[in-house]
């Protein structure tokens, strides 16, 4: 993808190359202190903007919106400041991204629903639906199979909906002196604990951490925690079904995931069996 222009960079008041970064799907610069990314829409580049400037920090960093003008976006680009610190997997603290999923999705309940959010219907809010029982995907073989199965042991959840910020394991920056900071919100409307039970979910299929993880989650959530949980693994098991079934070109994946992911889910599922 061909990085932003010098008429947006002068617009959001920056100078030099824009250099591309790993991660976000190979559209995301840095140029000097900000980070700039492709528009996702009018009303999401000004809601993400709003809700990001007015969050509180507590045990987290955040990335501040660049307003160029009147509006957050300048020919299809919105920049941010670039917050200090490194992605880290495999070696990450999970018990402290727990955490900080449990402060972020605290200092989140008073923001405003997404006004997108009902007309989405990528990869990721189709997943999210199926994993809540609002919409069915046709998934065949192992993974329509692990979907078939965890659906039997959902039930109903009673709980106050608010925005979640549906990956936030993969979307920490550490740095050795100060807190961790979240980036790149991707909301969704649903109750609080599943921003940290999908940083669970996350971590074990994905980064190595133990099933433990789990029950330290409970410490937060004991009522509801097994089936926030349970949700967040349909939902990544969800996305596998739809993109093996070539639901979106665009998103970068690999038919071993869905192997990987099944196999790395095991521990998760015998978890949620006890």
């Amino acid at each position: 993808m061909t990085g932003p222009g010098e008429r947006v960079l002068a617009a959001f008041g920056l100078t030099g190359r824009p250099v591309p970064l790993p991660g976000g799907q190979g559209r995301t610069w840095a140029v000097a202190d900000a980070v700039l990314q492709p528009s996702r829409g009018a009303v999401a580049d000004r809601w993400t903007a709003e809700t990001t400037a007015g969050l509180v920090e507590d045990g987290f960093r955040v990335a501040r919106p660049l307003r160029p003008g009147d509006g957050w976006t300048v020919d299809g680009w919105t920049a941010w400041t670039r917050v200090a610190g490194e992605h880290r997997t495999w070696d990450a603290d999970w018990p402290v991204a727990l955490e900080v999923a449990v402060r972020l999705h605290r200092a989140l309940r008073g923001a405003a629903r997404p006004p997108h959010l009902d007309d989405r219907t990528d990869v990721f809010a189709r997943a999210d639906r199926c994993a809540w029982g609002e919409a069915e995907i046709d998934a065949g073989g192992a993974v329509g199979a692990g979907l078939t199965h965890l659906r039997r042991w959902r039930t109903p959840l009673d709980l106050p909906a608010q925005v979640v910020h549906g990956d936030v394991a993969g979307n920490l920056l550490w740095a050795d002196e100060a807190p961790p900071a979240v980036i790149d919100l991707s909301p969704s409307w649903r109750p609080g604990g599943l921003g940290a039970a999908q940083v669970v979910v996350d971590a074990v299929l994905w980064y190595g951490a133990d099933v433990s993880l789990a029950e330290l989650f409970l410490e937060h959530e004991p009522a509801a925690g097994r089936q926030l949980v349970l949700r967040a693994l349909m939902f990544r098991l969800a996305i596998d079904a739809l993109l093996a079934d070539g639901a979106d070109g665009d998103v970068r994946w690999s038919p071993d995931q869905v192997l990987w992911d099944l196999e790395r889910a095991d521990p998760l599922v015998r978890w949620l069996g006890r």
